[in-house]
C-alpha cells in the first residue's frame, strides 16, 4: 500500500537514511502514521529497526537509553527526540512481529524506508476510518501485557472521539483491577492528557463504564449516583466532568476541577439539602492522589489550595476586607484560577447569566484589592519582631508572634496601617492591653 515519505520531517528522514545505509531495515511506526492518516500534525515520531540498540548508539552522537532493556533508545536531533525500537528478525517478518505486539490496530501501522510503502496487517486504517479502538489480536492478552492500555483507550477516545469495540471493552472490564499494579507516573501522564482532551466527557465515561475509574479515582466513581444537592437531579460525577470541560485548558485548573467535590460522597447533607463542607477533605484527597502520581510539591500545593479554598456561592457579596483576607490566604497568583473554577461551576449549573456577571464583578474587585494589599504575610509588616521586642521589652518567644499576628490582622482590615509609625503607635497604645 503506497503512501510515500513526503510528509516525514527532514531530520527523521536523515536518521532513517543513516540506519538504512548501515545495512538495517527501518520503518516509521505508531502514532505519527495514525495522526497523518487523520490529517493531524504528529507530535512524536517513532521508528522501528532491525539494528540493535548498540548499533544505533554507535551511529549517532546523542542517544538517550530511555528503555534499553526493551530495545528502545531516543536519538536526539536539533529538532526533536526520536524514539527508536529494535526488533528481530530482520525484514518484513521482524516488523510484522513488532506490530503484532502493539496495543491498538490504529497504532499497528508501519511505513518502510526508502520506498515509502505502508503495511497494515491488522486493518488499522479501516478502524481509523470507522473511528474504532480495537486491540491487536486478543484484547485480553493485550491488556494483560500492560493494563495501562485500558486508560490509553480512554485517552484515545477523549482525543479523537473514537469508540471502543465490544471485545476490547469486555477485556477492559475484566482486567481493570490490574490497574492497581501500574505506576502512578504512568497513570498521571494519561489522566493529564484526558483532562485536556476535546472529548474528556467520553473518556471519563469509558473509564467509569469499564470499571477503571473505581481503581483510579474511587471518590469520583462513587459520585455517579449522588446528587450535587437534594432534588438537583444532577450527579456529582456529571457536574465534575462539566466543570472540567468548562475550565480553561490549563492543567492546574482542570486538575482542581477534577478534585473539587471528590470527597462529597462521604459528606453529610444539611437541613438545606446541600452538602456540608467537604472542601478540606477533597483537598486532602487531591494531595494524596497527586502524591501517588508523583507530581511536584508545587503542583500538589497549588491544586490543593484551589480545592480547599474554592469560592463559596456567597463570595460575590464579600466585603473588601474579606476579599483581602482571602487573597492573603491563597496568594494573588491563584486568583484568576479561583475565578475560572467559579465560572466553570456556574456554567455547569443554572442561573448562568446572573452568576457569571457576579463572578466577573468579584474578579474586578479582587484585582482592585490586590493593589491595596500592603502585606501578604507578617514578614511584610513594616514592624519586625525585633521592633516589637524593643517596644514591649519582650524576650524572643511566642508572645512576639501573637503581637505580629494581631498587627497583621489589623493591616488586612486596613492596609493603610502598614507603616512603621502607625504600627508602633498601635503597639505602644495597647502595651498593657494583653495583645
Amino acid at each position: 500500500m503506497g503512501v510515500g515519505l513526503s510528509f516525514v520531517p527532514d531530520d527523521v528522514l536523515r536518521v532513517m537514511e543513516k540506519i538504512h545505509e548501515a545495512g538495517s531495515d527501518v520503518w516509521v511506526v505508531g502514532g505519527a502514521l495514525r495522526d497523518i492518516l487523520l490529517e493531524i500534525e504528529p507530535k512524536d515520531w517513532d521508528l522501528a529497526t532491525s539494528a540493535s540498540t548498540g548499533k544505533i548508539i554507535s551511529l549517532f552522537p546523542r542517544v538517550i537509553p530511555v528503555g534499553i532493556r526493551h530495545g528502545t533508545v531516543q536519538v536526539h536531533t536539533r529538532t526533536r527526540d526520536i524514539e527508536v525500537t529494535s526488533f528481530e528478525p530482520p525484514g518484513e517478518a521482524g516488523i510484522l512481529k513488532d506490530l503484532g505486539r502493539r496495543d491498538f490496530t490504529m497504532n499497528s501501522l508501519a511505513l518502510s524506508y526508502p520506498d515509502g510503502v505502508l503495511i497494515d496487517p491488522h486493518r488499522g486504517r479501516e478502524d481509523l476510518k470507522a473511528g474504532l479502538i480495537r486491540a491487536v489480536g486478543n484484547p485480553r492478552a493485550r491488556f494483560s501485557e500492560d493494563p495501562l492500555r485500558i486508560v490509553r483507550a480512554a485517552r484515545i477516545c477523549g482525543i479523537y472521539g473514537f469508540k471502543v469495540d465490544r471485545a476490547a471493552f469486555d477485556a477492559m472490564r475484566e482486567l481493570s483491577a490490574k490497574l492497581e499494579s501500574v505506576s502512578g507516573e504512568r497513570i498521571r501522564d494519561e489522566i493529564l492528557k484526558i483532562l485536556l482532551a476535546a472529548n474528556a466527557s467520553g473518556a471519563f465515561d469509558l473509564l467509569r463504564k469499564s470499571g477503571a475509574l473505581a481503581r483510579l479515582l474511587p471518590g469520583l466513581d462513587a459520585a455517579v449516583n449522588i446528587e450535587t444537592g437534594r432534588g438537583s437531579g444532577v450527579s456529582i460525577f456529571t457536574h465534575t466532568i462539566a466543570c472540567i470541560i468548562n475550565c480553561p485548558k490549563i492543567i492546574r485548573i482542570r486538575l482542581a476541577a477534577l478534585f473539587l467535590k471528590i470527597a462529597a460522597p462521604t459528606a453529610q447533607v444539611g437541613a438545606d439539602g446541600q452538602m456540608t463542607d467537604f472542601r478540606r477533605e477533597s483537598a486532602r484527597s487531591a494531595g494524596q492522589t497527586m502524591k501517588m502520581w508523583n507530581m511536584s510539591n508545587r503542583s500538589i500545593d497549588e491544586v490543593s489550595t484551589l480545592v480547599a479554598h474554592q469560592l463559596p456561592p456567597e463570595a460575590p457579596s464579600w466585603s473588601d476586607a474579606r476579599i483581602r483576607r482571602f487573597i492573603t490566604a491563597v496568594h494573588p497568583e491563584l486568583i484568576d484560577d479561583f475565578i475560572a473554577l467559579a465560572e466553570a461551576e456556574i456554567l455547569s449549573g443554572g442561573h448562568v447569566e446572573a452568576g457569571i456577571e457576579k463572578i466577573r464583578q468579584l474578579r474586578a474587585r479582587m484585582r482592585t484589592q490586590i493593589e491595596r494589599i500592603s502585606a501578604l504575610s507578617v514578614r511584610e509588616l513594616a514592624l519586625s519582631g525585633d521592633d516589637i521586642m524593643k517596644i514591649l521589652d519582650l524576650p524572643p518567644g511566642p508572645e512576639v508572634g501573637k503581637v505580629l499576628d494581631h498587627l497583621f490582622d489589623l493591616v488586612q482590615e486596613d492596609p493603610d496601617l502598614n507603616t512603621r509609625e502607625s504600627l508602633s503607635r498601635i503597639v505602644e497604645r495597647e502595651k498593657n492591653s494583653g495583645i
